[in-house]
């Protein structure tokens, strides 16, 4: 009976290396495929490769949890050592995971059609995602998973954009914009000012950099001149 128990825990933990390989090889598909596709497209797919990793996680977790209850009361302490195995696993792989899943949002922070889902609720879905990992599996992947969606937190808030109205185009140029958006390279005009306004200012990076370094020397001549005034 203890060799049928070991083979089962086998069985399971083939699935479950099967089930990460999968969704990471989707996450890895999504990054490539996402510049053709609109961000709401690209956050249900994400929550689709996670909800059907958690799901085939859960079900290994608590088939793996009735073969460990049965082998402890025959005795059976190899199979309770293979489930241990597979619990590792599982950690491993989750943790490999989130490390794919923070690339994928990077690169989604980079969509030209960013600024439809950067405020609001839908983003905070998007970081907080993994943690379905978490309610699926069991409390103690938290520690694993949490780290990580703080940090994806940060990096993603670094690049949320401000979303700035009233911009005056010349005509010529909104004609352009227009014809883009008609083809469906863009769904609106915000979207496409915002992928050239994108484009421009990377363009431009090297003389941007200068400029703010004058703009801070600027600013640090007006702070010693109001302390100046102030003593006098």
């Amino acid at each position: 009976m203890g060799s049928d128990f070991e083979s089962e825990v086998n069985r399971i933990k083939e699935r479950v290396e099967e089930s990460f390989r999968e969704a990471e090889e989707e996450l890895k598909r999504l990054r490539e495929s996402m510049s053709f596709m609109h961000p709401r497209e690209i956050v249900d797919e994400l929550e689709d490769i996670v909800e059907d990793l958690a799901e085939d996680l859960g079900k290994a977790k608590r088939r793996l949890s009735d073969i460990v209850g049965e082998a402890v009361r025959r005795g059976s302490e190899t199979a309770v050592r293979a489930a241990e195995d597979v619990s590792k696993v599982i950690r491993e792989g989750v943790e490999r995971f989130v490390r794919e899943y923070a690339e994928t949002v990077k690169k989604l922070a980079e969509h030209p059609a960013y600024t439809s889902i950067a405020r609001g609720r839908a983003w905070r879905f998007v970081v907080e995602l993994p943690m379905m990992l978490v309610r699926s599996v069991g409390r103690e992947l938290e520690r694993v998973v949490r780290p990580a969606v703080e940090e994806l937190r940060k990096i993603t808030e670094s690049v949320v954009t401000t979303i700035v109205s009233s911009i005056r185009l010349r005509e010529e140029d909104i004609k352009i914009i227009d014809e883009l958006v008609e083809a469906g390279i863009f769904r609106s005009r915000s979207e496409a000012v915002a992928y050239f306004t994108k484009k421009g200012i990377e363009a431009s990076r090297e003389w941007l950099e200068k400029v703010r370094e004058n703009i801070k020397k600027i600013r640090e001549l007006q702070e010693q001149v109001k302390r100046e005034l102030g003593e006098s």
